[in-house]
């Protein structure tokens, strides 16, 4: 990057948003591997423009200027015009709830999200979106592991062998299923964006008349019509 103070700027900003809570100036040095004066100058900066604010005298917080930057780069954004054409079409049909997240530089950001009159699967609760991530991201079974566990560090042990299980699934067919009773379903296959690794689930219960195969056929599609909406704008990968 040709200003390293501006990288030196957006990595204390990822480093506030990425924590769940506020967090003080020597933790964020700690963290960033930065001198304290660079760190507190930077901070005293990004809070006079409006990006980050003081939660008390010793730490800070995301700013609500950050979030209005926020808001209108999600309005603006093709991608979110590619997904809300493609993903409301096919929720509206299908009747599945829809979620998009991605994986960048060690966390999981959601992207986009639809819902419909459907009782909710808590399938992201079980991690089953983030394997397909760090799958298509090129983790090794052990790193990913780790990861989710970090994400989710109250994961029941059932849950962790299951994970364990579908990863490996996962790196031979870049999808998941997931099937549970009542015909409530998870499927989710991964799509790459400006070189970051994000993931398209639906879930919920299922049609009556519909199965498992059926419904990961027709989502398959709907991945193929995002592909070709990034092509369209110059942003799509195999």
């Amino acid at each position: 990057m040709k200003s390293s103070l501006l990288s030196k700027a957006g990595a204390v900003l990822e480093a506030v948003c990425s924590i769940d809570h506020p967090v003080a100036i020597k933790e964020l040095t700690r963290i960033l591997d930065m001198p304290l004066p660079t760190v507190s100058r930077l901070c005293a900066d990004l809070v006079e423009i409006g990006l980050l604010e003081k939660a008390d005298y010793h730490h800070l917080i995301p700013g609500i200027t950050l979030m209005r930057f926020g808001h209108r780069a999600r309005i603006l954004s093709p991608l979110i015009g590619i997904l809300r054409q493609s993903v409301d079409s096919y929720s509206e049909e299908s009747g599945l709830n829809a979620i998009v997240h991605g994986f960048d530089c060690g966390s999981f950001f959601h992207i986009y999200s639809c819902h419909r009159n459907n009782p909710v699967q808590d399938a992201l609760r079980y991690t089953g979106a983030f394997l397909v991530l760090l799958s298509a991201a090129g983790f090794s079974p052990e790193k990913a592991q780790e990861i989710v566990l970090r994400k989710y560090p109250d994961m029941p042990v059932t849950e962790q062998v299951i994970c364990d299980r579908e990863f490996y699934n996962i790196r031979q067919q870049k999808i998941l299923s997931r099937v549970a009773p009542n015909r409530r379903w998870m499927i989710s296959m991964p799509f790459v964006y400006s070189n970051i690794n994000c993931s398209l689930t639906f879930y919920g219960q299922g049609r009556e008349k519909s199965t498992v195969e059926a419904e990961l056929f027709n989502i398959s599609k709907v991945c193929s019509r995002i592909k070709t909406g990034l092509d369209r704008i110059g942003k799509g990968e195999n």
